[in-house]
């Protein structure tokens, strides 16, 4: 098998930036690196420029493709890039290590990625500056106010009183979070200048969107910025931590000369009309940039289409896994949905199923009708994590290389893992371990211990016995080889599956 090397620089050291790409393609002729992880950071710990720009051009003579996070190369990763303190000569220096990989291998195609950076509508310096803790709402409705007076959805005089109450507890520290948008924002022009040259396909995502406030600002600041200078404009939309995902996606299908086709399969009329949490546009809005940016195209019916993708979503006001739901949740015909899934792989159509109805964690009370009519390992692809975007990008990426080079066991490994993390932990585990475990051992939300300590331990036995109640003949195949939590918290777990020997 002739190997198509690809170089992976991830966004940050968490699994699903680190492993998830290189997970899909295992098995196949796509092969990609990864730097090793003493290259990247911890966190709020910027990874080391130094390093990073060795691991990129020492890998330059061989590779054909790369698929790079700027935010790493630029700021040493996603947390990092919403802290830094670096100018733009510094950063525009770090850039231009894509035309030295240029230079070494002008044949290479470098598919690049940088956010727009989040602006948070809560107070937490977990991920950003420190005195995001006591003025980070303040700072987001700020936002909201100065692009809505840019509208003129509010007057002068509102819009004045609103900021002078918001600035009361703000302080000074809005001087440092707009510079900073202002650096990054500048830096985002700056690799659009070399698409073409140095960049083959860039990308510019949203990180935790809204409709109003300083992201969309940004994005409509861009834009004309483009204008201006006369640059092409570049896909922006939701998304963040399945980019490299969906690069990886359309590395291999402009690699195989392919555009595979896709029908959605909505599990309600008025799914496609959801704004998804964290997002600033209807899902029907944000679907095909994530088809279009992974290299794929919409089918013009069922019958013409590579790729089945069935999207799980509410007909209206979606919520977090841990809310109740809303009744647009009531209004969907799972029954239906699945049927119509099991029928399709019974016709032998690849079939992938993105999980969106609830954020941060997969619908429990769907995968068990589907397991009950089908073999879950039966679906090509699935995924119900984070974010809507996540979860597209993700089953669109396992969706396509599936299609190009068929089911592997590592496949279906990454299936098993989607199903232990998405559904079993991110959707009940989590959730119960918080609320019932965790302050009797000394922890929190925000203080699970280390990686692999008691709080670790304890998600591994409740998540397992939650597998083993609810998918039994998942659980009959695979069980947790690894379980770990990479940044100290609950928010993620890094897990890994082994298959039981039978």
């Amino acid at each position: 098998m002739t190997k198509f090397n690809i170089v992976y620089l991830p966004l940050d050291e968490r699994p699903c930036n680190y492993h998830f790409a290189q997970r899909i393609a295992m098995g196949t002729e796509m092969h990609l690196r990864k730097p090793s992880p003493e290259v990247l950071g911890d966190k709020k710990i910027p990874a080391d420029y130094d390093k990073v720009r060795k691991y990129l051009l020492d890998n330059a003579t061989t590779a054909n493709a790369y698929i790079v996070s700027l935010d790493m190369l630029l700021y040493g990763g996603i947390v990092p890039s919403r802290l830094h303190q670096l100018d733009e000569d510094e950063l525009t220096a770090r850039l231009d290590v894509l035309d030295e990989i240029k230079r070494i291998n002008p044949a290479v195609k470098i598919y690049a990625f940088q956010l727009i950076m989040r602006c948070p509508c809560y107070s937490s310096s977990d991920e950003e500056p420190d005195y995001y803790e006591y003025c980070g709402r303040e700072i987001f409705l700020t936002g909201q106010v100065k692009h809505k007076l840019e509208l003129g959805l509010v007057t002068q005089d509102e819009a004045q009183e609103l900021l002078g109450q918001y600035a009361e507890k703000i302080g000074d520290n809005l001087i440092d979070f707009e510079q900073r948008r202002k650096v990054n924002r500048n830096m985002l022009v700056k690799a659009v200048k070399k698409l073409h040259h140095a960049i083959d396909f860039l990308v510019i995502p949203q990180d935790d969107s809204a409709p109003y406030g300083y992201t969309s600002m940004d994005r409509e600041l861009i834009k004309k910025q483009l204008a201006e200078n006369h640059l092409e404009e570049v896909a922006m939309y939701p998304g963040a931590d399945e980019v490299g995902m969906t690069l990886l996606a359309r590395a291999v299908c402009e690699y195989k000369k392919v555009s595979p086709r896709m029908h959605c399969v909505y599990c309600h009329e008025k799914s496609p009309y959801i704004i998804p949490l964290y997002e600033d546009r209807p899902l029907k809005d944000t679907l095909p940039f994530q088809i279009g940016t992974a290299g794929c195209r919409f089918a013009d019916g069922k019958e013409d289409a590579d790729i089945m993708l069935y999207l799980n979503y509410p007909s209206q006001q979606p919520v977090d896994e841990s809310s109740l739901p809303s009744v647009g949740y009531g209004e969907r015909d799972l029954v239906t949905f699945c049927n119509k899934m099991v029928e399709d792989i019974k016709n032998g159509k690849i079939v992938a199923l993105a999980d969106g109805a609830y954020c941060n964690g997969g619908d429990l009370e769907l995968l068990k009708l589907l397991t009950e009519r089908t073999d879950f390992f039966n679906l090509s692809a699935y995924a119900g994590w984070n974010t809507s975007s996540n979860t597209l990008g993700t089953v669109i990426c396992q969706a396509v290389f599936v299609w190009l080079f068929g089911k592997n066991k590592w496949q279906d490994k990454f299936l098993a893992e989607r199903l232990y993390e998405d559904v079993g932990y991110c959707g009940f585990a989590r959730r119960y371990i918080v609320n019932n475990l965790l302050s009797q051992h000394g922890y929190n939300y925000f203080n699970a211990g280390g990686r692999r300590g008691k709080v670790a331990n304890i998600v591994r036995q409740v998540l397992s016995n939650h597998i083993e109640s609810n998918f039994p003949d998942v659980y009959s195949r695979y069980r947790l080889a690894r379980c770990q939590m990479p940044w100290r918290r609950m928010f993620e777990v890094d897990l890994t599956v082994k298959e039981v020997e039978q």
